[in-house]
């Protein structure tokens, strides 16, 4: 059984953005309670506020490199898609025309007559 390659990207976007969200966040927050303890000042709001916005751009930067990487799959693919047909076209059939089953009144008027 084979699987699409985007439904394992999108597995992995997931984890990805999730973990480059957290990350900034975490790290921010434990250097502000550190700097804190320290020094006895009250550094956590901002940091905290770095770290959400630092998340947010790795967020951002990240779904745009997976946008970008995805349209050059499909762009790939496509021109895959137009050399195998370029390569291989396919046959065209012909089908002969059907004759109508519908009868006109000409038809009718010509069986009166015996023209038929």
């Amino acid at each position: 059984m084979k699987y699409k390659k985007s439904v394992f990207r999108s597995l992995s976007l997931v984890t990805q953005l999730g973990l480059s969200v957290i990350t900034p966040i975490f790290l921010c927050i434990f250097a502000g309670n550190y700097i804190d303890s320290r020094f006895g000042t009250k550094t956590v709001v901002p940091f905290l506020i770095v770290g959400t916005l630092a998340g947010g751009r790795c967020a951002y930067v990240l779904v745009k490199k997976m946008i970008a990487a995805e349209a050059r799959d499909d762009e790939k693919a496509r021109a895959e898609m137009l050399k195998e047909a370029r390569e291989h076209p396919m046959p065209t059939v012909v089908k002969p025309k059907q004759p109508s089953r519908v009868r006109t009144s000409r038809d009718e008027t010509d069986r009166e007559d015996g023209n038929v």
